[in-house]
């Protein structure tokens, strides 16, 4: 049996994705938080025929210069200014992009609205009362009871994940106070799910949500809630069971645009697997993926 092409799978693709890569080549999985350096890269890439990466890979000449092997760059992004074109031309590496980035930053974006429209209302229903005196409202004569910003309130985020760090930035720059289990503990006595105002529960594709459970309610302020983003994955059985105790939880919409969102972003890498196949001489797009960088390079078959 003929040695087979061994390649780099830096992101996490569909299974269908990872299926199609192992028809055709042997594959070796690194996802890293950190991104390596070029030396590293290099040690990575070692005997590798083909890659699939992100912009956060650097592929430039130096490092070309020490992958002989390497045939074939898949960028898993539309941007690639992370790659030195003539000089992989020069070098007979194959190099394409993904599209499709705009499509899926929209549904992001439509999913962190959502998110934020349900938030803001829940901090505004458990702001304190200023004082049990209020004033009068000149134009309907009925007393009206004042309530602090919502500046002064505390949001917690529990979980991980895109959605998680966005709508920690659009509370920062309402001047929300953020705090995050296990971070923002050590200030004083006050455990994480006392302090909060409001939990925000999410998830990040990959990983399994925070779950709210029933002692994490019990530790809360008597009028604090809790904004669902991970779906029943992210609620105890404990609480399930508790009618009151989900009556302080509320579900959104945003668990399932985040679902659509890493569904489309998992649809996208089996865009980027048929393109490394097809670098590699394999695949019914044999030399000719349709997403080629660098058109003018030749095959090593009909070109």
């Amino acid at each position: 049996m003929a040695l087979r092409h061994s390649v780099l799978v830096t992101q996490t693709l569909s299974g269908a994705a990872m299926q199609r890569l192992h028809t055709f080549f042997e594959v070796e999985i690194r996802i890293e938080t950190v991104v390596p350096t070029r030396d590293e890269l290099a040690q990575w890439l070692h005997g590798k025929a083909g890659v699939i990466a992100d912009t956060r890979f650097i592929f430039d000449a130096q490092l070309v210069s020490c992958l002989p092997v390497l045939k074939a760059i898949c960028n898993l992004d539309e941007a690639h200014h992370n790659l030195d074109l003539p000089a992989l031309t020069s070098a007979g590496i194959r190099a394409t992009s993904t599209p499709g980035a705009d499509t899926t930053k929209l549904a992001f974006d439509a999913a962190l609205e959502s998110a934020w429209q349900l938030l803001v209302p829940m901090l505004q229903d458990a702001l304190p009362l200023t004082g049990c005196e209020g004033r009068y409202n000149s134009r309907w004569s009925r007393k009206v009871l004042l309530r602090e910003s919502v500046q002064s309130m505390c949001v917690g985020m529990a979980g991980e994940g895109a959605l998680a760090d966005a709508l920690t930035a659009r509370a920062q720059a309402a001047r929300v106070q953020v705090i995050r289990p296990g971070l923002d503990e050590m200030e004083d006595d006050t455990p994480f799910w006392g302090r909060a105002d409001v939990v925000v529960c999410c998830a990040a594709p990959d990983k399994s949500p925070a779950g709210v459970t029933a002692s994490n309610i019990a530790m809360m302020k008597p009028f604090a809630r809790v904004l669902n983003l991970a779906g029943t994955s992210g609620i105890a059985a404990d609480v399930m069971r508790n009618d009151k105790l989900l009556s302080r939880i509320t579900n959104g919409d945003a668990a399932m645009a985040v679902s659509a969102i890493a569904n489309q972003q998992l649809a996208r890498t089996d865009v980027t697997a048929e393109d490394l196949i097809a670098c590699l001489g394999f695949g019914r797009n044999s030399w000719h993926p349709p997403h080629l960088l660098n058109p003018d390079i030749a095959c090593e078959s009909c070109c």
